[in-house]
């Protein structure tokens, strides 16, 4: 395509055409964020754009996203983003996943991304983008929006140093939200309904402008540490803030300085480093299923081995005696034997396992490689 489509972008700092057509960017989000930073991508054109999203279409999606039609209602949000943005620049490569990011995001897929940029509506999907970043060593820069402010922050994990993560400066207010979406078992609410904030067109707009002008680096400035810009749209006045690590976060403390990432090859047990029983999980698994009123363990077969993400709170009421009395064992920690015991010569359905060295030192072995 001819180098006069860009020609007025050519004198911005930072916006070279042959950098800006080798970035690879990877997008969380196709909402009304997610819509304005896939515009901007391909308008600027931009190499290769993910665009991962597990929601469909709905009527009011329509009011804030550009890249949405009526016709477009029930559909896959990435697939349809994706199908509308690649009439912008058919030059950019675009790819649609659709799924939970959690299980469709690799550590080693996201290692090879120049950034990644964060635009759901979810504090604990932030949470954990913001974790796998960081393991990744890419780059985050994670927009928000509600009625009148634009937020991003940029989390400079590819750095190297020992920068912020998301939930550094998160308040304990936000993790009683996280935990309200779990029973006392520590498993997802089935009948919890979720917050909805008021949003217009108009923060999404300066959200998603924001994002890509900090994930291209327009400028050209290095990034050593994090920082967050809120943009107060009704004033036009914004702040800009340096974000400090916080030695004791619950996001990112087990993972600072970064551990070493092996893959697990043909026999996890194998990867595990000589010495090392207890290994941390990616996330918590189901070791046991019975019911304490009645006893049975029909079900556990359906049940244990599994991710306690796959289920939510009802599976606690029991199929024989119909009362609410199972108890489900769930860990996000294990040892070695417990795990080969279960899974045997399969890999257990996590992300990852961590195998702690001896403070600070730690080896993430990577399951999905």
């Amino acid at each position: 395509m001819s180098r006069d489509r860009y020609l007025r972008q050519q004198g911005v700092e930072g916006l070279a055409r042959e950098r800006l057509a080798a970035l690879r960017v990877t997008l969380v989000g196709a909402g009304a964020v997610g819509n304005e930073v896939l515009k901007i991508l391909v308008l600027m054109g931009v190499g290769e754009v993910d665009v991962h999203d597990f929601d469909r279409v709905e009527a009011h999606n329509l009011t804030r996203s550009i890249l949405l039609r009526e016709g477009d209602v029930g559909t896959g949000k990435a697939a349809a983003v994706v199908a509308r943005a690649a009439d912008v620049d058919p030059s950019v490569r675009l790819r649609a996943v659709e799924g939970d990011a959690w299980r469709t995001l690799r550590l080693g897929e996201l290692a090879t991304r120049d950034v990644v940029i964060c635009a759901v509506d979810n504090l604990e999907a932030r949470m954990r983008l913001s974790q796998l970043c960081l393991l990744a060593g890419v780059d985050l820069v994670n927009a928000g929006i509600d009625s009148r402010y634009a937020g991003v922050e940029v989390f400079p994990f590819a750095s190297g140093s020992e920068t912020a993560c998301f939930e550094c400066h998160l308040p304990e207010s936000a993790y009683r939200r996280v935990a309200e979406r779990y029973s006392c078992g520590w498993l997802r609410r089935a009948l919890l309904a979720e917050e909805t904030i008021a949003t217009t067109a108009i923060t999404a707009s300066a959200a998603g402008a924001l994002a890509v002008q900090a994930a291209l680096r327009v400028g050209g400035e290095a990034r050593t540490q994090a920082r967050r810009v809120l943009l107060d749209t009704r004033s036009g006045t914004s702040t800009v803030s340096t974000l400090e690590r916080n030695p004791e976060c619950a996001g990112c403390a087990a993972y600072q300085p970064r551990p070493q990432r092996i893959a697990a090859g043909a026999d996890w047990r194998a990867a595990v480093p000589v010495g090392v029983d207890g290994l941390q999980l990616a996330e918590a698994l189901i070791f046991d299923y019975a019911c304490a009123v009645c006893g049975t363990t029909r079900a556990r077969e359906r049940h244990v081995g599994r991710a306690a993400a796959e289920f939510d709170d009802r599976i606690m009421r029991c199929e024989s005696c119909g009362e609410l009395g199972v108890r489900v064992d769930l860990r996000a920690e294990a040892s070695v034997d417990e795990l080969a015991a279960l899974y045997r010569e399969r890999r257990p359905p996590v992300k990852y396992l961590l195998a702690r060295l001896g403070e600070p030192d730690a080896v993430l072995i990577d399951l999905e490689e």
